[in-house]
């Protein structure tokens, strides 16, 4: 099989891009197709994972922002 599944591209500096392509998985043995599903939920689990923490920062970035200035009292 010449066709990639998965391809990743990085350049130092920047961000990491992950292309999917869907594997042709009828010509796949049953345990082999098995692991392929497995490992695709894994993935876009870590995906989703990523994405909640970053939806969390941006909430809290968003509440700090809200509290207003603070007053300081000087003698």
């Amino acid at each position: 099989m010449t066709d990639k599944i998965l391809e990743c591209e990085y350049r130092p500096g920047e961000e990491f891009v992950l292309r999917f392509r869907p594997p042709k998985l009828q010509m796949m043995s049953e345990p082999t197709r098995e692991h392929l599903r497995a490992a695709r939920k894994e993935m876009l689990l870590a995906v989703r994972s990523i994405i909640d923490q970053a939806i969390r920062r941006m909430e809290e970035a968003e509440s700090a922002g809200e509290k207003g200035p603070t007053k300081i009292k000087v003698k």
